[in-house]
């Protein structure tokens, strides 16, 4: 018997945001209106680092091997877009170890493709109570509140993400969103700005061009 920890290693997560189609409050009119309408899609890659859950649970190889398995394919089906396999799986992951963070954080990712947003806040809710430093967790869940439209704490925190990891792009991108929605104009502008620096230095052209055409909606 052995205590069960499990390493991803740098899994490449699919896609976990469709095309920004976010409302805003415009600064100068009481209407909404839409900020960020792109044919390009955003699709953060977000290469997930080694996860080590802190189970209390104690596991034989078997059943150890077992739920290394069931992750692995979830990622798998997170990149082909196969969402209720994803869940199913983590579901199979959770009966067996319910402090996995990384069953908690495919599933909340599944749950965002196919808008079932407050159950996504669940799952991050429950990857934060377990790895409290994550910024990955904090992403989600404040991608999450955006389309609950809870652009308060969408905005907590996309701050708290940025603080854990200053050099996250995506971040950046939808902490811009979510101040627009707030009416807060400079504070999009200064997170977009920042976004494309990012997404410059990363390489990423596609995701630039879409920050950089954002910015000239709202400037």
């Amino acid at each position: 018997m052995k205590k069960f920890t499990l390493a991803l290693g740098m899994a490449v997560l699919g896609a976990i945001i469709s095309s920004p189609k976010v409302l805003a409050e415009n600064l100068n009119q009481p209407e909404p209106i839409l900020i960020a309408q792109t044919q390009t899609q955003l699709k953060p890659q977000l290469q997930l680092p080694s996860i080590k859950p802190q189970s209390t649970h104690t596991y034989n190889s078997g059943n150890s091997n077992n739920i290394e398995s069931l992750l692995n394919q979830a990622t798998e089906y997170l990149q082909k877009g196969n969402y209720d396999q994803v869940i199913e799986n983590c579901n199979q992951i959770l009966q067996q170890d319910k402090d996995n963070y990384g069953a908690y954080i495919l599933r909340g990712l599944a749950y965002i493709q196919i808008e079932k947003y407050q159950p996504a806040v669940d799952d991050f809710n429950q990857a934060i109570r377990i790895e409290p430093n994550s910024h990955y967790s904090y992403f989600g869940r404040g991608y999450a509140y955006l389309y609950l439209k809870d652009y308060e704490q969408s905005l907590a925190d996309f701050n708290q993400a940025i603080k854990l990891d200053s050099d996250f792009a995506h971040a950046y991108f939808w902490r811009g969103i979510a101040q627009g929605n707030l009416g807060n104009k400079q504070g999009a502008v200064a997170d977009l700005k920042q976004a494309a620096e990012l997404y410059k230095r990363e390489g990423k052209t596609e995701n630039m061009k879409t920050a950089l055409d954002l910015l000239k909606q709202i400037s």
